[in-house]
């Protein structure tokens, strides 16, 4: 599979996602900085009775967004993190929102120019964790770590 990130491959992949009849589109990316990963807190809007949970940054894609558009906004926006290149495409997710729909989750590799500043000015969870701890703790991310080692192992 082309896991190269062009504007031609990432066109192709939404269209083909329309063409399923998927209309909600998510970007997230897997970080990785001094050889451990990015993940960040999702707060259950139900907190009394389910707990937050991990995952990758991740964000809506809006209309008139390209995903690796919506990606920087939504690291930006969310994460006061400045993406500096989304280097592969790792894969997508399928996830049910409340009310049936899917969204599908495009996955990158990326970089950022700014890794630490999550730390000092985004209010919200996060950690960085190793290669073992991710796959215990984000369900379902061991294909997308596959893949992104096998993509780095050069």
């Amino acid at each position: 599979m082309n896991r190269s990130v062009t504007d031609d491959h990432l066109h192709e992949l939404v269209s083909h996602t329309h063409a399923e009849g998927i209309e909600d589109l998510a970007a997230a990316a897997l970080i990785e900085h001094h050889g451990l990963l990015l993940l960040t807190e999702r707060v259950n809007p139900n907190f009394d009775t389910e707990p937050s949970s991990w995952e990758l940054p991740t964000g809506p894609i809006k209309p008139g967004e390209t995903l690796l558009t919506g990606l920087e906004r939504v690291l930006s926006t969310h994460f006061a993190l400045e993406l500096d290149q989304a280097t592969h495409y790792l894969g997508h997710q399928d996830h049910p929102g409340p009310d049936g729909r899917l969204t599908r989750v495009f996955v990158f590799a990326a970089t950022v120019t700014n890794p630490d500043a999550i730390c000092s000015t985004a209010h919200i969870g996060h950690r960085w964790i190793d290669n073992i701890a991710i796959s215990q703790t984000v369900p379902d991310i061991n294909g997308l770590l596959r893949t992104y080692y096998a993509d780095n192992s050069v």
